[in-house]
Order: C-alpha cells, then sequence, then structure tokens
C-alpha cells in the first residue's frame, strides 16, 4: 500500500505532469501544421523504439547526452553551476582527437592516451573557473558561460586553418586510423556479427545494438556506477551533497568550500572532456570537423537532462535516454509525416518550462499563505522555506514556514537523494 501510494504521489509530482502538459502542448502545435497527433506519437515512439535501428540510434545518441549531464550533475550537486561543459567538452575534444590523428602507435596506447589528455584538457578548463572564483571572487555561474567562447572559436580556429585536410570538401582534420577508433560492440563484418543475424534476424533490437552501438556505452555504464558509488559511499560525495543543501553547515563543519569548488569543477569538466572526445573518436565519426561539437546541441540538451533529474545519477540516465528518444523519434517524424524535426526542441523546451513553473507555484503559494499568517500574528512577513530536491519531489508536502533546518550528520537526506 505504501509502495503504490509512493507511486501515486510521485505520478502527481512535477516532472510526470510537466512531461505530460508538454507532449499535450507539442501535440496542439502539430494539429497548427495539419498532422494528427496520435499519428505522430507513433511515429516518434515507432522511431525511437519500434525499430532495432532506431534503438541503437537512440542508445547512441543518449551517450554523450548522458555522460556530459553527469558531468554538470556533479556540479549543480554541490550548489557549483557550471554551466561551460561546451567548452570543456569540446576542447576535450580538440586535444583527444589530435591525439587519435596525429600521435603514430599502437592502438592499445594510443586511445587510452587520448582518453587521458581529453580529461586532463577539460578539468584543466573548468579548474580555469574554480581559480577566478577562490581567488578573485569571480561567480562560477558567470565564468563556465563566458568561457564556452574562446574553447568554441579556438578550436575552430585551430581545425581550419591549421589543421586542415585539404584532400576534403569538410573542414576537417584527416581520418583517424581504423584501430584507433572506438569501434562498435560487435564489429559489423565480424563472424560474430553474422552469427547475430542468422540467429535474431538482421533488422533485430539484440543484433542493431550491438552491431550499431559503439564501446562508449561501457564507460558511460561505468561513470554512472562511479557517480552513484562516489554519492552514496565517499567523502567527497556526502561533503559535496551536504554543500549542495546548505554550504553554511558544511563550513562550520570544517571544510574548506576553496578546495570542495576546486575538485568538483576538476571532476565535472575531466568527465566532459571524456566524453567530448568519444562523441569524436567512436564510430560512426571519423574526423574531427570544425564547429561538430557546438552543432549537435549535447551540452544544453543535458542541461535540460540534469534539470530534470535533479542531479541524480540514474535520474539522468533516465531523463537523458527520454530526450534522446524524442530527438530520434522526432526524426523519423520528420520523414514519415513530413513534419519538422524542431518539434523535440519545443517539446524539451516545455518539459523545462512546465517543469520550474509546477515547482515555483507551490512555492508561491506557500509564501503567501505564510506572508498572511505572519502578517496577522506579528505584523511581519514571514520567511521562504528555502528550495531543496525534497520540495521539486513532493511540492504539495507541508513545509514549515521557518528557515530551514541544517541537516544531520547522519547522511539520510543525502543518500535519498542520489537514487
Amino acid at each position: 500500500m505504501n509502495a503504490a501510494r509512493k507511486a501515486g504521489r510521485w505520478l502527481s509530482g512535477p516532472i510526470p505532469v510537466s512531461v505530460v502538459l508538454a507532449l499535450l502542448i507539442g501535440a496542439c502545435f502539430m494539429i497548427i501544421a495539419g498532422v494528427d497527433p496520435v499519428s505522430g506519437y507513433v511515429a516518434m515512439l515507432q522511431g525511437s523504439f519500434g525499430t532495432g535501428s532506431g534503438l541503437a540510434n537512440t542508445l547512441q545518441r543518449a551517450v554523450p547526452i548522458i555522460g556530459i549531464g553527469i558531468a554538470i550533475a556533479i556540479a549543480f550537486r554541490a550548489g557549483v553551476l557550471n554551466l561551460g561543459t561546451e567548452g570543456q567538452a569540446g576542447l576535450g575534444a580538440l586535444t583527444g582527437g589530435i591525439v587519435a590523428v596525429y600521435v603514430p602507435g599502437p592502438a592499445i596506447l594510443i586511445v587510452p592516451l587520448a582518453f587521458i589528455v581529453a580529461i586532463a584538457t577539460g578539468a584543466a578548463w573548468g579548474l580555469i573557473s574554480a581559480l577566478l572564483q577562490n581567488l578573485l571572487g569571480v561567480p562560477i555561474l558567470l565564468s563556465t558561460l563566458l568561457l564556452n567562447y574562446p574553447a568554441r572559436y579556438f578550436s575552430s580556429w585551430l581545425i581550419r586553418f591549421q589543421l586542415n585536410d585539404p584532400s576534403t570538401d569538410l573542414v576537417a582534420t584527416q581520418q583517424l586510423r581504423p584501430e584507433v577508433q572506438l569501434g562498435m560492440l560487435v564489429p559489423k563484418d565480424s563472424a560474430f556479427a553474422d552469427t547475430l543475424r542468422s540467429t535474431f534476424g538482421p533488422t533485430s533490437p539484440i543484433t542493431a545494438v550491438l552491431t550499431g552501438v559503439n564501446w562508449s556505452i561501457i564507460v558511460l555504464i561505468i561513470v554512472i556506477a562511479g557517480a552513484v558509488f562516489v554519492n552514496r559511499r565517499t567523502r567527497f560525495g556526502f561533503e559535496s551533497g551536504l554543500s549542495g543543501q546548505n554550504a553554511e553547515f558544511v563550513r562550520y563543519g570544517g571544510v574548506k568550500p576553496g578546495p570542495l569548488v576546486t575538485r568538483t569543477m576538476a571532476l565535472s569538466g575531466g568527465l566532459a572532456g571524456l566524453f567530448g572526445v568519444m562523441l569524436i573518436i567512436g564510430a560512426p565519426s571519423t574526423r574531427l570537423i570544425e564547429g561538430y561539437f557546438v552543432q549537435t546541441n549535447y551540452a544544453f540538451t543535458a542541461l535540460l537532462v540534469t534539470l530534470l533529474a535533479l542531479y541524480r545519477p540514474i535520474g539522468t540516465a533516465i531523463a537523458g535516454l527520454f530526450f534522446a528518444a524524442i530527438m530520434v523519434g522526432s526524426d523519423a517524424m520528420g520523414r514519415e509525416l513530413g513534419l519538422s524535426p524542431q518539434i523535440a526542441a519545443v517539446i524539451q523546451a516545455l518539459v523545462i518550462v512546465l517543469l520550474a513553473f509546477r515547482v515555483a507555484l507551490p512555492r508561491m503559494r506557500r509564501r503567501g499563505a505564510n506572508g498572511a499568517n505572519g502578517a496577522a500574528a506579528t505584523g511581519e512577513p514571514v520567511g521562504e522555506p528555502p528550495l531543496t530536491e525534497h520540495a521539486l519531489a513532493e511540492p504539495h508536502a507541508p513545509v514549515p514556514g521557518a528557515p530551514q533546518h541544517a541537516p544531520t550528520a547522519t547522511g539520510a537526506d543525502t543518500k535519498e537523494s542520489d537514487r
């Protein structure tokens, strides 16, 4: 009974309601465009999960979104607003890709070296913002956002004017050697692939996923498991979770905010760089192309995913898969029904806007009620309780009007928020 009650309370919470309302508003846009919404969403679902190739495309599209989302979630959970993952991932892709393309040597050495260089580059770019805040008081929110631009334009300049391959019409570098490319889980021309086709069929989901998704998905699974472990079982995870909920309590507990911000930005930027380079050297990609990473818009989508998941690793994976399905399904809907694939961007934006509205509305109501009660009793306004992850999960739960108390040292609240 408790499980059913919890499920019902979650289904009436801000996240499911926001998703449903966004889909309904998206249906209105389809009607305006002259398309049957039922047919549109059936085509979207069929295109993203209904076929083997659609499922493989959804998983492949979800990997960088979820990975960069995890990088953002690690920072946001600690109260560090890292909006610079586009630059961190882009520079990681650039430097790691340069290693993969131009450094000679066996693949068993070059691929790990490309990963290490990409992680170090992303971490270093993130540390710039941490140092600016710790030494000069520049807010990380501002510095990370602005540092995206020099990273973007430096990468474009380097590829266009220094690394451009004249043998191709693309503004791109030389091709990767096949042996240093992250191949599919099962190579398409292997004997095992032939066995899968003969056993399950060439278009079955098993065959399509194993032969159409590269090894970056394994790295993603390891990163998600590592993020859950760090959040629940390590001192850094405990301190960063408390810092995101109540920075003053952590400071009184003896944790220095400067080193915590530095560690958080290094970890967040390093993960962004890792998934940036995997997007470049993972099949079917074969080159560094000017503006490719920026055009994918993965960093912004990952930010939406993180906000929707409330910084939880497992929630980020689910939300990232949902957004990837919308993107892949919208492409299929455009091919079948002639509807613009931009409907995916509309639905994604609506989910976040409606989520913010659903979260803010109960707070405004409580503030008005508390203010009226406080004014009647004392003649003074009553303070508004701060917004927490629990308030997002249960917006209708009664919240006292007094300021939030510092969390206890048991870590129970922190662990609950990471599930």
